[in-house]
């Protein structure tokens, strides 16, 4: 079944839950295309996850556009969002060409950070799914990351600040929004007073629909977050798995002849007598 907008927001009337969870590639769209996710996220993550940048501000719009078409080889059913990235949406204008570039290669709705409803008004304008993020924004709270200050609307001003801006974002014609890094209480009040979905990202589970980081979810990561259990340590097993083949290599007991190729003995007769006549040695 094909998951669209109105297939999400039907999800939220019915109080059913919408999951979602990053990918960055082929192979793991086809994965949770096969576990028939609601929703994938092409953050910005990629960056910090895939590309080993040190922070999500030095994320291109060319690395989203190859991403999303790795994506979109496999994408079938599922619903996609791509982020647009640091100092793409600068203003109205280049919100939509970049949004466009990003919806033309088989995105569904693209993100972008903030309370910003002249960017939002504009992308709407021009007809594109859009979902906002308010919360943390790790594009532009760098510095309040760096201090150790993740979440975001445990003061009054702070909180006040989210639950306005999330009514704002969905009278100028958000379609989706990410809580990040809130309080569960503020999250189930959001939750409550606005008719767009909420996915959150370690902001409770009153949120419409969660989603996390896949490599956190798979513990490939080193390092575990509050917010993101490690559902398994698949960082342990791939590392086991390769140790294995390495010493399979060096004990020579990979290939084996049940993997290796044959040739038929007349046939190697004749390569015998070649290699002998041109000083080949056997």
């Amino acid at each position: 079944m094909k998951k669209t907008l109105q297939y999400l927001k039907e999800k939220k009337r019915n109080n059913e839950k919408i999951s979602v969870l990053t990918s960055y590639d082929f192979l793991t769209t086809q994965i949770l295309e096969e576990a028939n996710i609601d929703m994938i996220i092409l953050g910005d993550s990629v960056g910090t996850n895939a590309l080993g940048y040190q922070n999500e501000t030095e994320v291109t719009l060319d690395d989203m556009i190859h991403h999303t078409k790795a994506v979109c080889r496999a994408k079938k059913n599922v619903f996609l969002v791509v982020d647009l990235p640091y100092k793409t949406y600068k203003t109205p204008k280049e919100a939509v060409e970049n949004a466009k570039k990003l919806i033309d290669i088989g995105a569904d709705a693209v993100k972008f950070e903030g309370i910003q409803e002249n960017i939002l008004y504009e992308l709407k304008k021009n007809e594109l799914n859009v979902m906002c993020h308010i919360g943390l924004n790790p594009q532009h709270d760098q510095e309040r990351m760096n201090q150790g200050k993740i979440a975001k609307g445990k003061l009054f001003s702070e909180a006040t600040e989210l639950l306005k801006g999330a009514k704002l974002l969905e009278k100028a014609g958000a379609d989706l929004i990410i809580l990040e890094k809130i309080p569960g209480k503020i999250s189930k009040i959001i939750t409550e007073n606005i008719n767009m979905p909420t996915i959150g990202i370690g902001a409770g589970k009153h949120c419409d629909g969660q989603v996390l980081i896949i490599y956190d979810l798979l513990g490939m990561n080193k390092q575990n977050f509050k917010h993101s259990p490690a559902y398994i340590n698949i960082r342990k097993i791939i590392k086991d798995t390769i140790n294995k083949y390495k010493f399979e290599i060096d004990e020579g007991l990979f290939p084996n002849e049940t993997q290796t190729n044959i040739i038929k003995d007349s046939e190697y007769d004749l390569i015998r007598d070649w290699c002998s006549k041109n000083k080949f040695v056997l």
